[in-house]
């Protein structure tokens, strides 16, 4: 009994721990098709009510195994909470120089992350994150889904 009670006290105390850290996380399943149409823009909404912790904000790619492309190139439109915009386009590499896939394969899916805000304070309020594509074509095949996710971090001077 007493090993019972011990281990959901360790249990408790493990998911608390985590959902501290954690503010924010979405992710947004494509059709069966798995097409990202170009016009397809994505938004994440998240809000900061600390702004005394430094953050990760993290982009969540899944594609495909065997992905067709070497990278994928992203654009991410971030808008704080006074209104202020910033724009970012990423060349989201799919495979190293040598053709060898960077992501984590389970069977057909191949999930992958880049840190596209990394150990930085946000200011409190709400945050609009867009993310869309600038593929040649009107869209990107294979896509199975794309994802974001806020957490806050130990500050290691």
């Amino acid at each position: 009994m007493k090993a019972k009670i011990i281990l959901l006290l360790l249990t408790t105390t493990v998911l608390f721990s985590c959902s501290e850290k954690g503010i924010y996380n979405k992710f947004i399943e494509f059709p069966e098709n798995h097409r990202w149409f170009k016009s397809d823009k994505k938004t994440f909404n998240f809000t900061i009510a600390d702004d005394t912790k430094l953050y990760d904000v993290v982009f969540k790619f899944s594609h495909v195994y065997d992905y067709q492309f070497d990278s994928v190139p992203i654009r991410i439109d971030v808008t704080n909470p006074s209104g202020e915009s910033e724009f970012h386009t990423i060349d989201f590499n799919i495979k190293d120089s040598s053709g060898k896939p960077l992501a984590d394969c389970s069977g057909d899916v191949c999930d992958m992350t880049m840190k596209i805000i990394e150990k930085s304070k946000l200011t409190k309020g709400m945050y609009k994150i867009e993310i869309y594509h600038d593929f040649k074509n009107s869209y990107l095949p294979n896509v199975i889904g794309i994802g974001l996710e806020v957490d806050s971090i130990k500050d290691n001077k």
